[in-house]
C-alpha cells in the first residue's frame, strides 16, 4: 500500500470515529439534551457509516469487493445531509414533523436501491470499473442520471442548512454565534470539497468528501462542550415570543412591520409575513378597513381599541406602545394588544345587572 493511499485512509478513518464518537456521546447523554439530539444522532450516526464504508472500499483488491463497500457508503452517505439538514431545521427554530422526515428521506432511500442494483440498470454509475492505469482500489466511474438527481439533492440539502444558520446570525446574540459558526463550517466544509471533486480537482479514482469531515466533527465536539450547543440553543427567543398570549407586533423606526408573534395572527388572520417591509398604516386598513386610531410616539402608552369583525362581532383590545431598540442600535416601536372582550362584556353585564335591581 502506498503512502498516499495509506494518507486517505487514516483521514477518512479519523472522519469515522470523530462521527461515530459523536454519535455516542449525544445518544448516552440524549436525556439531558434538548430534543435536538435524535436527529443530531442520525446524522453523525450515517455520516459515520460512510467513512467505513469508504476507508474499507480503499482496502478493496477487486471490483466486487469495491461494488460492495459503495452500497455500504449509500446506507449513510445519501442520508447524512438530510439529517443534518433535519438538525439545523430544529436547531434554528423550525419544527421537524414526521412529514419532513419522510419527505426528505425519500430520495436517499432511492438512491440506495439505485446504487445496490445499478448492474441491472447502470442508471446511478454508466459505467463502475476498476482504473485501468491506478488499478484497484481506485475507481473509474461515469455518472448516470440518477446521480445527477442525487448530487443535486445532497448539495441542495447541505446549502439549505448552511443558508438557515447564516439566516440566523444577525438575530442570535453573541453567545451562541459560536455554535452556528460551528454549524456553518461543518455544512461548508463537504460542500466545497465536493464541489471540488466534482471538478475534477482531487485525486483521480478517491471520493476525497470523507477525508475532511473529521473537520465538522471536530467543530461540532469543540461547540458541544465549549459553547453548550445542546443544551443552550438560539432558538429560545422564538419559543418565548411565540408562547405569550398578548398580541405582540414589531415595527421599525419608520412604523413598517418586521415581526409578529402567533397571537397576533391569532387575533388578525389577515396578517401574513408577506407584508413585511410594509407601513403599519397600510396594513390596519386592510386588517380593520380603517385607518389606526392612534398616533406613533416614541414612548410608553397604552390606550383601548374597539374593532368589528366581518360578522360584525365587537372586539375591544387594549393596545399598549412601547419603544424598542434592536440590533445595530437601530429603534422601533412594540405593539402590544390584549384582547379585553370578554372582560368588558362581563363589565356591562355587571353594569346592566346593577341598574336592574336598583
Amino acid at each position: 500500500m502506498n503512502l498516499d493511499l495509506t494518507a486517505y485512509i487514516t483521514l477518512i478513518c479519523t472522519s469515522g470515529v470523530l462521527n461515530l464518537y459523536l454519535c455516542f456521546y449525544v445518544f448516552i447523554k440524549r436525556h439531558h439534551y434538548s430534543n435536538i439530539a435524535h436527529l443530531f444522532i442520525l446524522h453523525t450516526g450515517f455520516t459515520a457509516i460512510y467513512c467505513m464504508g469508504a476507508a474499507f472500499s480503499l482496502l478493496s483488491v477487486n471490483l466486487e469487493e469495491m461494488k460492495f463497500w459503495t452500497v455500504v457508503q449509500y446506507v449513510g452517505m445519501p442520508f447524512s445531509p438530510p439529517a443534518g439538514l433535519l438538525f439545523v431545521m430544529q436547531y434554528v427554530g423550525i419544527k421537524v414533523r414526521k412529514k419532513h422526515i419522510f419527505a426528505l428521506f425519500i430520495i436517499p432511500f432511492i438512491s440506495l436501491i439505485m446504487v445496490a442494483t445499478n448492474n441491472w440498470h447502470h442508471l446511478h454509475y454508466r459505467v463502475f470499473e476498476i482504473d485501468p492505469v491506478l488499478g484497484a482500489p481506485y475507481i473509474h466511474q461515469e455518472i448516470g442520471p440518477w446521480y445527477t438527481i442525487h448530487g443535486m439533492f445532497i448539495f441542495s440539502s447541505m446549502f439549505v442548512a448552511f443558508l438557515l444558520a447564516v439566516y440566523r446570525w444577525k438575530e442570535t446574540a453573541k453567545a451562541y454565534r459560536l455554535q452556528l459558526i460551528a454549524l456553518m463550517v461543518g455544512q461548508l466544509v463537504p460542500i466545497v470539497t465536493a464541489f471540488v471533486y466534482l471538478m475534477g480537482f482531487t485525486p483521480q479514482g478517491i471520493d476525497p468528501v470523507p477525508m475532511v469531515l473529521w473537520v465538522s466533527s471536530f467543530l461540532y465536539l469543540w461547540s458541544i462542550n465549549s459553547s453548550r450547543m445542546f443544551t443552550v440553543m438560539p432558538v429560545a427567543k422564538d419559543a418565548i415570543f411565540n408562547s405569550i398570549n398578548d398580541g405582540v407586533i414589531v415595527l421599525d423606526e419608520a412604523y413598517r412591520l418586521i415581526e409578529f408573534n402567533l397571537a397576533s395572527k391569532n387575533m388578525f388572520p389577515q396578517l401574513k409575513k408577506a407584508m413585511f417591509g410594509k407601513r403599519f398604516a397600510d396594513i390596519w386598513f386592510t386588517l380593520s378597513g380603517s385607518s389606526f386610531p392612534f398616533t406613533f410616539e416614541n414612548k410608553n402608552s397604552s390606550q383601548e381599541l374597539q374593532l368589528f369583525s366581518g360578522d360584525q362581532s365587537q372586539y375591544t383590545y387594549q393596545v399598549r406602545t412601547s419603544p424598542l431598540q434592536y440590533v445595530n442600535n437601530s429603534h422601533g416601536l412594540l405593539l402590544i394588544f390584549t384582547d379585553m372582550t370578554e372582560l368588558k362584556r362581563l363589565q356591562l353585564k355587571l353594569e346592566n345587572q346593577l341598574i336592574t335591581m336598583s
